[in-house]
């Protein structure tokens, strides 16, 4: 029975280690303040963006989160740019078409662009396309997680995880601790 229970309590002990470290590298994502899909509901989110340049003003951004995953339609002023591509105008001279985005209209004939999002409040690149000198620009992105709904974040959190696997961990490294006192208690008082 003895040796039934300290089995148990070490199988405790390393899952509850395995939830500490799940949970501390889920906690270092946390460190770095940016806004993943995993951490959303799943629904669309009328958001803001912040553009590096005045000549690719975006007037409107729904964020689709959909099984931890975030695209954006992005609505632009303008219509000067062709199509887009989410890294440099570097890298987008050496891609192919079929890693452009490209725009579509919508009723009042402004050009939508469906993006990848990678993660909230973090600068991404963004190659815009100008139909006019037909070259590419370069702009940095932020998508902003701050006119987001409290109703929009996941219930768990990060830090959580860590709590909760540290706490059983500690708890079953008691119960060792007691069981083995109790064992070595009673070889130590048996009479002889």
């Amino acid at each position: 029975m003895k040796k039934t229970i300290l089995v148990f309590a070490l199988i405790i002990m390393i899952f509850s280690l395995s939830a500490v470290i799940a949970g501390a590298e889920k906690s270092e994502a946390a460190q770095d303040n940016y806004i993943y899909g995993s951490e959303l509901n799943d629904g669309v989110y009328n958001i803001s963006v912040k553009s590096s340049s005045s000549m690719f003003r975006i007037i409107n951004c729904d964020l689709n989160v959909s099984d931890g995953e975030m695209t954006a339609e992005l609505t632009l002023s303008g219509k000067g740019y062709e199509k887009l591509f989410m890294g440099t105008g570097d890298e987008a001279l050496k891609s192919d078409d079929e890693s452009f985005i490209h725009f579509t209209e919508n009723s009042e004939g402004k050009y939508i662009y469906t993006v990848p999002v990678e993660a909230l409040d973090k600068e991404i690149d963004c190659a815009a396309w100008s139909i006019k000198k037909q070259k590419w620009y370069d702009r940095v992105l932020v998508f902003e997680s701050d006119g987001l709904p409290e109703d929009a974040f996941a219930k768990d959190s990060k830090l959580p995880y860590a709590a909760a696997g540290a706490a059983a961990f500690l708890a079953a490294g008691f119960i060792v601790i007691i069981i083995v006192t109790a064992v070595n208690k009673k070889k130590h008082t048996r009479p002889e």
